[in-house]
């Protein structure tokens, strides 16, 4: 199986994940400084940790994807 390309992409999905959230720590670091109403804040920072949430079950999901590829992989040169 074409493993290495899937791992591949999986890492950069992860990096750029990691960067979308530094934007996202970043702008709300920048909506304090400019005395944007906290509770205003609050509910953005409840919606950049649904979204940190969101992408780690995305990449739990993709990994135990990637587990099963590889069990029918296994599985398929048993057969053969």
């Amino acid at each position: 199986m074409a493993e290495e390309p899937i791992k591949q992409s999986l890492g950069e999905v992860l990096q750029s994940m990691d960067r979308l959230n530094g934007v996202f720590e970043s702008s709300l670091v920048k909506l304090r400084q400019e005395g944007v109403d906290e509770s205003d804040i609050r509910r953005l920072e409840q919606g950049v940790l649904a979204m940190k949430d969101a992408g780690r079950l995305y990449v739990t999901w993709a990994d135990h994807f990637i587990e099963r590829l590889n069990q029918n992989e296994i599985l398929d040169e048993m057969i053969d």
